[in-house]
């Protein structure tokens, strides 16, 4: 740890005195007295998390009666010092610090509560998803936009949002942005406040640039990490630095896409921090062994930085005596608190070219010059961003002839993006799955979703969404698959079947909240069965192309926090339909008409941080007059495949896949998982229930299936990685059950 150092020169005369009065009162005659208290500037450098370290800065200030005249700030620094300036205590930084779940902040994973239904339901199992813009596929400015950083950050400097001064704040206040296309510093002053310090905090590659003032600008850390000049011009005649950059780092260190970034930016801020080491009048460099992107380690941050904080009490204590002695000033009122609600006269949509103005109204339903409380404003722009449709949506808060206005500034989304991702499972085995979206390309408010299976279980699925407003859509799909599953006959394997499958679709849905999905529509399918060998002539009927009409009625839910692992939340399908045959040529008809319904349901209930409970059910019937429907709408039981291609096929431990057919099934499963460590999981899991074409045979003991098994699995960046020892009744023996990467 490297002490403070009190800097003397004749930059700084006022400090001079005060140290010669506080230290030599003895002789009192030999010091020209001070007449007026000098000014006091606070610079707090950047450093990433690293900052986090200041609010211990902040609180021995406090605790010393010192008050601060001017703050300035880069990156991290501009965050925390710009929180004090407009009068938030210490204490109060340090609890929002942590409050934030900061892995999904820096990583703008919205709640799924406020994605779209069709984005859970299409578009959440790539691996890596490139966009396309001028017809060509290409990578982003950034890794990430911001979006919940700008949220935040409104949030919390949410009651500043009528000053266009920053010198007008409880503390006068700048911060260092750096201008991208020039590469020059620009001093951020003036404006809205919330998205000055968000440019400043800008990092190059990692946050989108920020378009403020007419510059677009990235991190300030860039040309300027340390702006004392920038605070003395400001007034201040006495600097207090705190730091927390790390330097140069050496060869083993650059191990990291950060620290090379952090290492290259470095160089150009040299200059600028050695021209801040001459006006600083006392330094607190806070050395430490955390990295810039260790927000989740914010505990031992702050605790770190409060440690070395107290070891220059004495110092900072001699400063406000010092100063006190002159003139005493007491210390301001830190009492800020965000604001619950603001009076908004008009809301303005900026940046949307494709989608009219009735979709954003459908969202925010304001009445000119009411109230809108900021959680609700913040959700809808959640909403906004998990349409789909915008790369980020921002929101400032303009003042025009002393009313409010809410302007929202929506960049629209290329026109589609591809995407790629593995899987491999004992059910369908290995495929490579390709993926598109497109948006807005084939009419306003539309959305265009095509996945393919490339492997031994091929599928195409496209689904194509013409969008009236934010919940009612009407849509046309088709869907292609093939795959192969066993005949037993007990437990003995006594042939293999050949699935063939075209569908398409026309249906109608209506979502709510974007957690609950109603669709009605109808199905037209084109379908055969193969025998690998033949060896039952009873299916040779099956092997031509059949084809058939389903009238359907569903309704979806899903409010999983997360796809993979979920914690809390539900997963719900109810489905009624009707089946038609429309085959007219048939040598001897195979189906009749028939109804079938089922429901599927999933719960999630936490039960402390590591264990969630989940219970699960799986019920549904056939009524059929003389024969029965399609084998894709009787139910089959086996394997572990959560996401089967056929949804009336459900997964069961201890069982083969499809090991068994039924027109009645009821069947009930019992989870618990266990979050061993960060990404990795064990969870114990039964079933129990009954799949039988008869449904007298339903409750009878010796239908009565039952299956157990333990799964070891690690949340990975391609998906899920798991390994499952199961067994059951159904077979003697016990089963292995591999899963690596989403399901398709």
């Amino acid at each position: 740890m490297v002490k403070p150092k009190w800097y003397f020169s004749v930059k700084t005369p006022a400090l001079l005195c005060l140290l010669l009065v506080s230290q030599l009162s003895l002789f009192p005659q030999a010091v020209p007295p001070v007449s007026k208290r000098p000014s006091v500037g606070l610079v707090l450098s950047g450093g990433g998390a690293k900052g986090f370290a200041y609010v211990g800065l902040l609180r021995v200030i406090q605790e010393a009666g010192l008050p601060i005249d001017y703050i300035g700030g880069s990156s991290i620094g501009s965050i925390i010092g710009g929180l004090y300036a407009l009068g938030y205590h210490p204490d109060s930084i340090a609890k929002m610090i942590r409050q934030q779940d900061w892995g999904n902040l820096l990583k703008d994973n919205v709640d799924r509560r406020y994605v779209a239904y069709e984005e859970k339901e299409y578009g959440e199992k790539s691996i890596i998803r490139l966009p396309i813009r001028n017809k060509k596929l290409g990578l982003g400015a950034s890794m990430y936009q911001g979006q919940e950083v700008n949220l935040l950050l409104n949030r919390y400097f949410s009651p500043a949002y009528k000053t266009y001064d920053f010198k007008k704040l409880q503390i006068p206040f700048l911060c260092i942005g750096t201008n991208l296309e020039t590469g020059d510093e620009v001093i951020l002053d003036k404006g809205y406040l919330p998205m000055a310090i968000r440019a400043s905090m800008s990092i190059p590659g990692y946050f989108s640039p920020t378009d403020y003032m007419g510059y677009y600008l990235v991190d300030g850390g860039v040309v300027n990490n340390y702006p004392v000049k920038e605070v003395k011009e400001m007034g201040a005649k006495i600097i207090i630095g705190g730091d927390v950059q790390s330097g140069l780092y050496k060869r083993e260190q650059l191990n990291s896409i950060t620290a090379i970034a952090d290492q290259i930016t470095s160089y150009a801020r040299i200059q600028a921090n050695r021209i801040g080491d001459s006006l600083t009048d006392l330094k607190v460099r806070f050395k430490m062994d955390y990295g810039m992107m260790d927000f989740e380690k914010y505990d031992s941050i702050i605790a770190f930085g409060e440690r070395v904080a107290r070891s220059h009490f004495k110092e900072i204590k001699a400063l406000a005596d010092s100063l006190n002695a002159i003139e005493y000033r007491p210390l301001k009122k830190y009492e800020a608190r965000p604001l619950d609600s603001l009076l908004i006269d008009s809301i303005i949509i900026k940046g949307n070219k494709k989608l009219n103005n009735y979709y954003f109204s459908s969202l925010f339903k304001h009445k000119k010059n009411t109230k809108m409380a900021v959680t609700d404003l913040q959700n809808n722009i959640r909403k906004l961003h998990g349409s789909g449709y915008f790369e980020h949506v921002f929101y400032e808060l303009e003042q025009k002839n002393g009313k409010t206005d809410l302007v929202i500034e929506a960049l629209e989304s290329g026109p589609g993006s591809l995407g790629a991702g593995v899987h491999f499972d004992n059910d369908y085995n290995v495929g490579l799955i390709l993926s598109g979206t497109f948006r807005n390309v084939i009419g306003r408010n539309s959305k265009l979703f095509a996945n393919l299976n490339i492997g031994m279980a091929p599928r195409l699925r496209v689904v194509y969404l013409l969008g009236f407003g934010g919940k009612t859509a009407v849509g046309l799909g088709t869907d292609f698959y093939q795959f192969k599953f066993g005949v037993y006959k007990g437990t003995d394997r006594i042939n293999q079947i050949d699935f063939t499958d075209y569908k398409s679709s026309l249906f109608f849905q209506y979502t709510f909240r974007n957690m609950v999905n109603l669709k009605a529509g109808f199905d037209y399918e084109y379908f055969r069965f193969q025998q690998d060998v033949d060896v039952d002539s009873s299916l040779h009927s099956y092997e031509h192309f059949t084809n058939y009409g389903t009238v359907y009625l569903s309704l979806n839910a899903d409010s999983r926090d997360r796809v993979t692992y979920p914690k809390r939340g539900i997963r719900l399908t109810l489905r009624g339909e009707y089946v038609m045959p429309l085959s007219n040529n048939w040598s001897k008809q195979i189906f009749d008409n028939a109804g079938v319904f089922y429901l599927k349901y999933e719960h999630n209930i936490p039960l402390s941080a590591k264990f969630t409970l989940q219970p699960g059910l799986f019920a549904g019937a056939t009524i059929w007059e003389n024969n029965r429907p399609p084998l894709q709408h009787v139910f089959g039981v086996g394997g572990l495949c959560s996401d089967n291609y056929i949804d009336q096929y459900v997964g069961f431990a201890g069982a083969q896949f499809i090991q068994k057919f039924g027109y009645y099934s009821a069947i009930v499963r019992l989870k618990l998982q266990y979050n061993v460590f960060q990404n990795l999981y064990v969870t114990a899991l039964g079933d129990l229930g009954t799949d039988e074409q008869k449904f007298e045979k339903v409750f009878q003991p010796a239908s009565l299936m039952c299956g157990y098994g333990i799964t070891a699995g690690y949340n990975s960046i391609i998906g899920p990685v798991e390994l499952t020892l199961m067994g059951g009744n159904l077979n003697p023996n016990p089963m292995v059950f591999v899963n690596i990467g989403y399901n398709f």
